[in-house]
């Protein structure tokens, strides 16, 4: 996998939401590593740890850079496939996605067998049919949890096993919104978990509503 990810992350580790690559290196069993830039935290450690300190602009600010740089990825036709709180760095305050390893390009016909997911996070659709061919609005879906992660400051169905994830998400099942969220996010997180891929947003307006509130909560 690694070949894959070098050259999605040679086209896209310069933006600022994206983890930045500085180079490779192999051992002397000739295995490969990326060389990545380093961070403090993933998304969900930083959250358990400073949640409490957070003000609702710190959280838009956290979302929206994440939607920036899923923005981008989709602008350049990359689908990341495995978009979750563990797989969103933060260093200094800078948010970024970081491990493609599961990432293809959007017109790829290659099948990841290996892929599993996080089941909370994942495609409904591809929790049911591992045939089904993940997509942008895949990564949409996965945007919408990670936001209400954002909002809460908890792990999604925390006391669930993997199955009974599954089984509630395939039944339309969702976390709840959490006292004292902004409508406008609750909406927006809400839209991109919809059960129909079609209703759910794009990560171009997905960011613009993220921006423009933030916008107005700042101003």
């Amino acid at each position: 996998m690694v070949s894959g990810e070098l050259q999605i992350l040679q086209e896209v580790s310069f933006h600022p939401n994206i983890t930045e690559l500085y180079g490779i290196t192999r051992d002397s069993n000739m295995n490969y590593y990326l060389i990545l830039q380093r961070a403090d935290y993933n998304l969900r450690e930083y959250l358990r740890t400073n949640f409490s300190q957070l003000q609702w602009d710190d959280k838009l600010n956290i979302a929206e850079n994440i939607a920036c740089g899923l923005k981008f990825l989709h602008d350049n036709n990359i689908i990341h496939r495995d978009l979750h709180t563990k797989n969103i760095l933060v260093f200094k305050g800078k948010v970024m996605i970081a491990d493609f390893g599961h990432s293809l390009y959007e017109a790829s016909e290659e099948l990841d067998i290996n892929y599993y997911g996080v089941p909370a996070f994942v495609e409904p659709r591809f929790l049911n049919d591992q045939s089904y061919k993940l997509d942008k609005k895949s990564d949409i879906f996965s945007l919408g949890v990670i936001l209400w992660e954002v909002s809460s400051g908890q792990i999604p169905f925390k006391s669930a096993q993997d199955i009974e994830i599954i089984h509630r998400m395939l039944l339309g099942g969702r976390e709840t919104p959490v006292e004292g969220t902004p409508q406008k996010y609750v909406e927006l997180y809400k839209q991109c978990w919809d059960q129909d891929p079609e209703n759910r947003p794009n990560s171009n307006s997905a960011h613009k509503i993220l921006e423009n509130f933030k916008e107005l909560r700042f101003s």
